[in-house]
């Protein structure tokens, strides 16, 4: 089942980087290499858990650029927030509808936190849930995505 749901996650993300920033992604290696940008986003249904994404300085002006159809010197770093948020949420979305197009699953709202206070707060599981693991690289950056599971009562 976990290689399923790998599959599907890769998939998913795979999908919302090509078509909403024009991004191809490779898999790479699954590294402890601080990033520049964080966002979460809970979610709960007949699965309940959270995704967070991490995102190199480099990938996020890249995703911002190609999203807004703007230069380099145009992103402020509210843009960065932003698109980090809007990633993690598509990404989120397009993964759970994979999973089960019958279920209703109900998304919390994005967050967001950069460099070291991200990886403390969105990056680490605790002692009650399962988690999954996948980077990706392309051109000019690098992301991180950890989804975590929780266990229903």
């Amino acid at each position: 089942m976990e290689e399923n749901i790998q599959r599907i996650l890769m998939n998913a993300t795979f999908e919302v980087f090509e078509k909403m920033f024009f991004i191809f992604l490779e898999l790479g290696e699954t590294t402890n290499s601080p990033y520049d940008h964080v966002s979460h986003i809970d979610f709960d249904g007949k699965m309940a858990g959270g995704l967070s994404i991490a995102l190199s300085q480099g990938m996020a002006e890249m995703m911002a650029q190609n999203m807004l159809g703007c230069e380099k010197n145009e992103v402020t770093d509210q843009v960065l927030i932003d698109c980090a948020k809007e990633a993690v949420n598509m990404v989120c979305g397009n993964f759970l509808r994979k999973m089960d197009q019958n279920d209703i699953f109900t998304l919390g709202l994005p967050q967001y936190a950069a460099k070291n206070q991200g990886e403390q707060k969105y990056m680490t599981s605790s002692t009650d849930a399962d988690h999954m693991t996948l980077s990706f690289e392309a051109e000019g950056g690098a992301l991180q995505l950890i989804l975590f599971g929780k266990k229903h009562d």
